[in-house]
């Protein structure tokens, strides 16, 4: 962790190519441990000024690349036919390691930045609604965030796309074989310094949740996901859309992603919770 592409490091917002509708700024986070973290904000270029009842999207990647390989996933998002609730801002920032971030990334250092990325979100738009929304090891980082008490009174939901239940449990289904000793040093803390438990995490989560699952997906085993769905079971709201031909990375091309979650968004952005 993490893997980065030829060219992810060095690629810029102007080497980028972007929808002349988005309007893509870049911004930067730093962390309580001084860690500079790069990201972007992506809206729709009209120059309307978001209001406090509209949406915004934390977005927390996936393993590989950078933030910049997520604007198709945003595009789609912001300029769809159907659009989600109105208008919608997703802030998406890397983790330390990842693009022009600086640090080095470990599971205590992406939970760092997630509280960083979190307050900043909030300093910027105070009122509006959020949701936070992570794909697969972006999964894990926002059930962390997710599960902080005080941040997930604030929230309004989390998204979670193709998540695993822990790295022991990736470990050993990428390395099934017995005679490797990878699913076995896993055991050892000393050795395994990333747990990621997302298994353990997501009990603790009451705000509702949206997963969206690839059937095909040949990173992570459905039944992961399938499991994260069976244990959240405090949670006040749990949505399951299933994309019957998509794998790990492109659910967003698939017939049916951006209604979903403009259905999740409609049917909470006004709920009130109870505490």
């Amino acid at each position: 962790m993490p893997f980065l592409p030829f060219g992810t490091r060095n690629l810029t917002l102007e080497e980028a190519h972007i929808d002349k509708r988005l309007e893509c700024k870049q911004v930067t986070v730093e962390t309580r441990d001084k860690c500079k973290l790069a990201g972007i904000i992506v809206k729709n270029d009209d120059n309307t000024i978001i209001d406090d009842h509209e949406p915004i999207i934390i977005y927390f990647q996936g393993n590989a690349g950078n933030m910049l390989f997520r604007i198709p996933i945003f595009s789609k998002l912001i300029l769809h036919s159907s659009n989600i609730v109105k208008r919608v801002q997703i802030v998406a920032v890397g983790y330390r390691g990842y693009w022009f971030s600086t640090g080095s990334p470990s599971e205590k250092g992406l939970q760092i930045d997630a509280l960083a990325i979190y307050e900043f979100v909030r300093r910027l738009y105070p009122k509006n609604p959020i949701y936070i929304y992570g794909h697969s090891l972006g999964g894990a980082v926002a059930l962390y965030l997710a599960s902080n008490e005080k941040i997930q009174k604030d929230l309004k939901g989390i998204i979670i796309e193709n998540a695993f239940t822990s790295i022991k449990d990736m470990v050993t289904t990428i390395y099934p074989q017995k005679w490797l000793p990878y699913k076995y040093l896993v055991n050892i803390p000393l050795l395994n310094r990333n747990k990621w438990d997302n298994y353990r995490v997501i009990q603790g989560i009451k705000i509702p949740i949206l997963f969206l699952s690839s059937r095909n997906d040949e990173i992570v085993p459905q039944e992961q996901m399938i499991e994260l769905h069976k244990m959240a079971k405090i949670s006040k709201k749990k949505v399951w859309v299933e994309f019957k031909n998509a794998l790990h990375e492109d659910i967003f091309s698939h017939k049916g992603f951006v209604e979903a979650i403009k259905v999740f968004i409609n049917e909470t952005i006004s709920d009130i919770r109870s505490r």
